[in-house]
């Protein structure tokens, strides 16, 4: 496949031995050695705007008087005036002697190289004269360069003053010039991968006929030529009504060259894969410094797909990373995406969480990590893959995808290399120090990205706080004592809420020597982080110290009834499990007043950090970072509480599991699905815990109770791989490993793996039927027979069901009954006996009603639609289907909602056509991610495609079928919304005056 550019675009050119980059292209930045400048206020800020739009020629003092002043009398702000130039003067520091008083006015001296607009301007020539000599690769990654500069409109504060109206314009005019021409040299390669940017191009300059004209080329070179020649026609209405005009020669010539097929605008390769969503971690407090090392990486990344951040705990390799790549996610054109790896410690689960990260769902086709190559095989992404340190063995998969998809380049962080071919390493240094001089330029001090992330980080702590002559000697001793490390240094700047610089400092003298010093390999950089956190560890009292390290047990966050549960302060057993409470057994009522003033003193001194306020259960989640979490299960060991908290940790989420369990097939079914996934790194820690510790019933117990969260959440595999782990030991008791076979026959029902669910349902029944337990094996019976009617075993699943509805009936169970009724419908309904089977399918319909079920009565509130439309009433069926769809998104059951979205399109299709066919594409590619679900076929109900092929042109079914594919599931709701209300419409046009029909 030909593509643009082999790689990200180069970084944007800056000038080798310069120290001052001036920034108009966007808001107006002053960057010097590295670091930005504060300009001061907006008036000043505007002073130096207006002399950089003119290049380093001089500005009159009544020029810049009226400029800035334009509704002042000049003699009035004259002397404001001087003050200004003086304070940028001190602002620019060394520079500010290139602020010259010259002549009648002033003038700012600074070569082309230091001022971005100039460079864009370069870049944008040397890009064209590129294209001039056929040479498209070099003029399209100069042309990206030049529009990787841009950061907002040009001189965005003052872009409507008077004094930048005409320079901002005319920097617009020649983006858009830029992108144009860069946009021609990419279609010298192809057209798919421009199609979904130049339709946002085309909007936003709804009268540029260039745009208009690429969106047709791209169009056609990736097949579409009907849509590329409706494009010309609604451009030719648009400027026929807005500006009374044709269209001009070029966009003409263009529809000309499609219409006959010119061979001359044929596409070199095609690039038919559409975009990611960019999804990356949002920044909840500022980003400080790292300007050069952002530089340096994106060099990098220009020459390696594979660029590993390496260095110290707390170096801020995952800030960098994530910065870099928002920064230059439009550098790639199929996005970024962020693949977060500190929960996750099985290497065998890399690739669910990059799928997981793509959106991808689980299916039982591929593996994940196979899912993840075809999606990527053809796309140009950057992944960046977060604490990869934790899976290393997991390395072969980096490169398997490097090897799969050639358009992907890999930024990841780890605290080792993962010594791939072909990969860079970037060592990322901790801050640069600064001087620990007893009188120390202040201006100069505060120019350090580690002083200035010290002071946002102590202010955000106490609004008091400001760095002074006094206290900048004492800020300088703790940076240095903690390495320049930007997690120390924020750890340490939270405690000026109780302590001094000095007082700080003093302390930090007396503690880090033990910790420092040794060869400087990663254990030792593991130390050094370690001086941070055991530093703070050190600050708490004894009850405090145990809170912190049991707390250390949990993964990706907890609640404070989890961490009453697991971390039980008045329990100073040590490894002793003999009266750990059962899943059932916990209370902790009485001990969160307790732990809530501890996790309050915790959150004081920065051990935690809050995530979530105000979550589904309307309660605070909490959070230890990574490094810090790591630091609480060393204690944790040490202390000789490791199992025992573990124990208490997996049973405490056997124990919400159980309590979740009725939520997922009742009113809250949505709660239940929110709280499992808001857990769902608690959940495997305690899985494998489970695993480890030979305890399969305590896992049994776990996964039994949550496999419907599995089935709706789109992770089929892993609940099926988990449970089958589980099953396979021996010790597993006849309940436990009952319970772990139902639920791992109703994954494989849910994959269409019938023949397995079969035999593991035949036998939990066998357990059950030892155990005396009757209930639940009337409750296997039900499932059994609906199972081999789905294996087209009419005969067996008919008595299965009166067995099970014999059971049910002798144990008064009128809700399971109803369920039963639903398998015997189903027999009639495969039967042909549709109106018998909607008899009885009602029946159970309301038993399910009358006792809450939402989601079995929805899906019976579907079986029933599509059993009125064999009965022949369309509308009604349709009318049953949209009732519906609010209810299973209520419900966040994905299965049932991309079924009644491909009933919607295959009962509309006839009113409809094309949205149907585009309807049913969006349910077909969103039941593949889901890992499978039911087909209509299967109810004897046409498909929309099929159907549609008899009413429409086939171009029009293969476009609406490729149109829909991209659609999430929200767009697919709302797509199935409207259709209804549209073959509602045209239905009612269909009835004659009187109501009857015609």
């Amino acid at each position: 496949m030909a593509t643009p550019r082999d790689g990200p675009a180069r970084p944007p050119r800056s000038s080798p031995g310069v120290s001052l980059d001036c920034r108009i292209l966007g808001t107006i930045v002053v960057v010097q050695d590295g670091r930005i400048i504060d300009i001061g206020s907006p008036r000043q800020k505007a002073l130096l705007a207006r002399l950089l739009i003119s290049r380093g020629g001089v500005v009159t003092t009544e020029r810049l008087l009226d400029d800035l002043w334009p509704d002042r009398d000049p003699e009035s702000v004259r002397p404001t005036l001087h003050v200004y130039v003086s304070r940028l003067r001190k602002a620019l520091g060394s520079h500010g002697n290139r602020l010259e008083h010259h002549g009648p006015g002033y003038r700012f001296v600074f070569e082309p190289s230091e001022l971005d607009a100039s460079r864009f301007e370069e870049l944008t020539a040397d890009g064209r004269r590129a294209a001039d000599q056929n040479d498209h690769r070099a003029a399209g990654e100069l042309l990206t360069q030049a529009l990787g500069l841009w950061r907002g409109s040009a001189l965005l504060e003052f872009r409507d003053e008077g004094f930048a109206r005409a320079e901002s314009a005319r920097l617009e005019e020649l983006r858009v010039t830029a992108l144009e021409q860069r946009i021609w040299s990419d279609l010298e390669f192809g057209g798919s991968h421009l199609v979904n940017e130049l339709r946002h191009l085309v909007v936003e300059y709804p009268l540029r006929e260039s745009f208009c004209e690429q969106l047709i080329l791209a169009l056609y070179r990736c097949g579409r030529q009907a849509e590329a020649l409706r494009v010309y026609q609604s451009m030719r209405v648009r400027l026929a009504e807005e500006l009374g005009i044709e269209p001009g020669p070029a966009l003409r010539r263009m529809e000309e060259r499609i219409l006959v097929q010119d061979p001359t605008i044929e596409a070199v390769g095609r690039d038919a894969v559409s975009p990611l969503v960019s999804d990356l971690p949002s920044e909840r407090t500022s980003f400080v410094g790292r300007t050069l090392e952002l530089a340096r990486i994106w060099e990098l990344l220009d020459r390696a797909r594979l660029v590993t951040l390496t260095g110290p705990p707390g170096s801020g390799k995952t800030r960098l990373a994530v910065r870099l790549a928002r920064h230059h996610s439009s550098d790639f054109h199929h996005g970024s995406f962020f693949v977060p790896l500190a929960a996750v410690t099985d290497p065998t689960l890399v690739g669910s969480e990059i799928a997981r990260a793509l959106g991808l769902r689980g299916s039982e086709e591929v593996t994940p990590l196979d899912q993840v190559k075809a999606f990527l095989a053809e796309r140009h992404a950057l992944a960046v893959l977060d604490n990869f340190e934790q899976v290393m063995a997991a390395v072969s998969h980096v490169g398997e995808l490097l090897d799969a998809a050639p358009g992907l380049t890999f930024l990841v962080t780890s605290r080792s290399p993962l010594r791939l071919s072909g990969e860079q390493e970037f060592g990322v240094p901790p801050f640069a120090i600064p001087s620990m001089e007893e009188h120390l330029d202040l201006d100069e001090f505060q120019q350090y990205d580690a002083v200035a992330l010290f002071a946002a980080r102590a202010q955000a702590a106490s609004s008091e706080f400001a760095i002074s002559g006094r206290n900048a000697a004492a800020i300088a001793k703790i940076i240095a004592r903690l390495d320049g490390l930007p997690l120390a240094i924020e750890l340490a700047a939270a405690r000026v809420r109780v302590l001094t610089p000095h007082a700080l400092a003093h302390r930090l003298e007396q503690r880090l020597p033990i910790l420092t010093g040794g060869p400087s390999d990663a254990v030792d950089r593991h130390r050094t982080m370690r001086a941070a956190i055991a530093w703070s560890h050190d600050l708490l009292d004894r009850r405090e110290q145990q809170l912190f390290r049991r707390l250390g047990v949990f993964v990706g966050g907890f609640t404070l009834e989890g961490a009453a549960a697991v971390t039980d302060l008045h329990d100073e057993r040590r490894g002793d499990l003999s009266d750990v409470p059962a899943p059932g057994e916990l209370d902790t009522t009485h001990r969160v007043p307790e732990v809530l003033d501890g996790i309050g003193s915790l959150l004081a001194k920065s051990l935690l950090h809050r995530v979530v306020e105000g979550d589904v259960d309307d309660e605070t989640r909490f959070a230890m970072l990574e490094m810090i979490r790591e630091f609480a299960v060393d204690e944790l060991v040490a202390a000789g509480e490791d199992l025992e908290v573990r124990e208490r940790h997996a049973r405490y989420f056997a124990d919400v599991a159980r309590s979740t369990e009725p939520l997922l097939s009742r009113e809250s079914q949505g709660l239940g699905i929110a709280r499992l996934s808001g857990e769902i790194d608690n959940l495997r820690a305690a899985l494998r815990y489970s695993v480890k510790a030979g305890q399969p019933d305590l896992g049994l117990a776990l996964a039994s109770k949550i496999w419907r969260f599995w089935q709706s959440s789109g992770l089929l595999i892993e609940g099926r791989e988990w449970l089958d782990r589980l099953l396979a030991d021996p010790a597993a008791s006849i309940d436990a490993r009952a319970q772990g076979l139902t639920a791992i026959a109703g994954i494989e029902y849910w994959q269409g793996d019938y023949a397995e669910a079969m035999t593991r349902y035949g036998e939990a029944l066998e357990l059950y039927r030892a155990t005396g337990d009757r209930f639940q094996e009337a409750d296997v019976l039900t499932s059994m027979s609906l199972t081999a009617l789905w294996l087209n075993d009419l005969e067996t699943g008919e008595r299965l069901a009166a067995s099970a509805l014999v059971l049910f009936g002798e144990l008064g169970s009128r809700e399971q009954v109803g369920k039963v009724f639903m398998s015997q419908a189903t027999a009639l309904w495969w039967r042909g006996q549709h109106r018998a089977a909607r008899e009885l399918w009602t029946k159970s319909l309301d038993i399910a009603r009358e006792f809450g079920d939402r989601q079995l009565a929805l899906t019976q509130q579907v079986g029933l639609a599509a059993l009125t439309w064999h009965l022949g009433d369309q509308r009604a069926a349709l009318e049953l289907v949209i009732d519906g769809i609010d209810e299973a998104v209520d419900l966040q059951n994905d299965h049932i909602t991309v079924w009644m979205l491909d009933l919607v399109a295959a009962l509309s299709v006839g009113k409809a056509a094309e949205q149907a066919v585009r309807l049913a594409a969006a349910a077909d590619a969103l039941r593949r991610k889901a890992g499978g679900g039911i087909l209509i076929e299967s109810l004897d109900i046409p498909e929309a495609r099929s159907s549609a092929r008899e009413l429409v042109d086939d171009d029009v079914v293969a476009r609406a079928w490729t149109d829909g594919q991209t659609m999430n599931l929200d767009e697919a709701v709302e797509a199935a919304r409207k259709l209804g209300g549209l073959a509602r419409e045209v239905d009612d046009s269909e009835q004659p005056p009187d109501g009857r029909p015609r």
